[in-house]
């Protein structure tokens, strides 16, 4: 045979020696290797180059023929080895139209809150706020089911700013999206992103009766939360919000009920923050993000507390993975979106479902990107009168497929695709530079994800089979 060489750009081999899981970086394909392939991967990853010598002094008389040339014709299948460079670029693919199933409605500017960190450039208090007229909400909806061709669910997403200080909007919208759905032979579902302040028994009741997937946002126990989640009085929100929280768990349980943690500068207690959302007030799943923040904003985590984060949260993940090996569901909502993602093959050529399947409606019916976009500078693309900007937002979506040089021979380059545009956007003035201060972290992730999901594979396979309800998301994150 031609001399073969090892193309590291193609796979990520996690795992103790002769129980490695490989990841196909292309497919984002998931294999466990036997003893023969991982002793073949391993030679080939102590060498970089192989020839038919080295592989037969190496394993005459340890594998048979069959078994090492099977793993080598795998591995020359998938692109991991080759006689020269192998490379797997996709070119950009032409998104002339993408229907949506997916609109997120930002009810109001205004906030009852001053959170340290809030990403919103528009953000003011509730007296001074920008509103959604119930007219352009509707003509919104509209637009949705119009644009959800081949869709028989849709959602729409209630945003702020506060989106309860527009309860009375809420109250009737929902029945409007519901009844022009039923038209259109459709179902609706709704969702909700809310500081839980303002929350009532009435909300509650309405919440539950139309099955809304609700997410709070919280950041931990009192000591944490208040020093960052705090009122336009700068008065602390936990003992208020944690009443309401219990109200809402108990008096709304048609969807599980979720909690989202910013981590911004200085907070990096994730198990603590974990406890006791989850443990303590009872949440059904609980995700950590870092605050969007430009890079000489003193709110984004630095260096030492990204590793400490990380730390954390890799010990949260061994919790989940404990769970999940005798077959229970554990709350940390990243480490289940992660095993999801490597489960079914998830395999991005853009970073998230922005401008496909998801657009956000800002407060005078402006088409953005998502919600994050709504009320920036960054260009829309259409409005609730005039329809999607097709053409616009096609040239956008199909540049976003272009990858950036850098991210080529990243082994999370399909998992990622070059993170978020709106924090792009926030550090580098361009939502199409990829946010590289994130890129260990999120390969250091990958990796873990990877060992992780080996070891549930095989301690317990069922977890992963189809309609296991402990594999399911809870509600939307936005």
């Amino acid at each position: 045979m031609a001399s073969l060489q090892l193309q590291r750009q193609n796979y990520r081999a996690v795992g103790k020696s002769g129980r490695r899981f490989l990841l196909h970086v292309p497919t984002t394909a998931m294999f466990e290797l036997d003893k023969a392939a991982d002793s073949v991967l391993e030679l080939l990853e102590e060498t970089g180059v192989v020839s038919e010598q080295d592989v037969r002094g190496r394993f005459d008389g340890i594998f048979s023929p069959d078994e090492v040339c099977d793993s080598l014709a795998d591995f020359l299948a998938l692109g991991i080895v080759s006689a020269k460079r192998k490379d797997f670029g996709i070119a950009p693919r032409e998104v002339k139209h993408s229907p949506i199933s997916t609109l997120v409605l930002t009810l109001t500017t205004g906030c009852n809150l001053d959170c340290t960190y809030c990403y919103r450039e528009d953000l003011t208090t509730p007296g001074k706020a920008t509103v959604m007229e119930e007219a352009t909400a509707r003509r919104a909806i509209d637009l949705l089911l119009k644009e959800s061709t081949g869709h028989d669910r849709v959602n729409v997403v209630f945003f702020g700013g506060e989106p309860t200080t527009r309860f009375p909007s809420i109250r009737a919208l929902v029945p409007y999206a519901e009844q022009e759905a039923e038209k259109l032979g459709k179902k609706v579902d709704f969702s909700l992103t809310t500081n839980a302040s303002l929350l009532t028994e009435e909300m509650i009741a309405f919440f539950h009766a139309h099955s809304f997937g609700v997410s709070v946002s919280m950041d931990g126990d009192e000591d944490i939360n208040d020093r960052y989640r705090i009122t336009i009085g700068g008065k602390g929100t936990h003992k208020l919000v944690s009443k309401n929280v219990r109200r809402l768990l108990a008096g709304c349980t048609a969807r599980p009920v979720g909690a989202r943690v910013t981590l911004s500068g200085g907070n990096t207690e994730v198990a603590r923050i974990y406890r006791h959302l989850h443990d303590e007030l009872g949440f059904a799943e609980v995700g950590f993000a870092p605050a969007t923040a430009s890079n000489d904003s003193p709110l984004g985590l630095d260096d030492g507390e990204m590793r400490m984060v990380i730390d954390a949260m890799k010990a949260l993940g061994q919790e989940y993975t404990a769970a999940a090996k005798r077959g229970f569901r554990h709350g940390f909502s990243n480490m289940n979106q992660l095993m999801q993602d490597l489960y079914s093959g998830t395999r991005k050529t853009v970073p998230c479902g922005a401008g496909i399947g998801l657009l956000a409606v800002g407060a005078e019916g402006q088409l953005a990107l998502c919600h994050r976009f709504t009320g920036t500078s960054f260009p829309s693309f259409g409005d609730v009168n005039a329809g999607i900007a097709q053409e616009e937002l096609s040239a956008f979506l199909t540049e976003a497929q272009r990858l950036h040089p850098a991210c080529q021979g990243c082994s999370a380059r399909s998992i990622c695709a070059g993170g978020c545009y709106h924090e792009s956007y926030v550090r580098h003035g361009s939502a199409m530079s990829p946010t590289f201060s994130h890129c260990d972290f999120i390969r250091e992730w990958l990796d873990f994800g990877i060992e992780c999901f080996g070891e549930i594979m095989r301690a317990n396979p069922g977890f992963f089979t189809p309609n296991n309800k402990a594999l399911e998301p809870y509600g939307d994150e936005q």
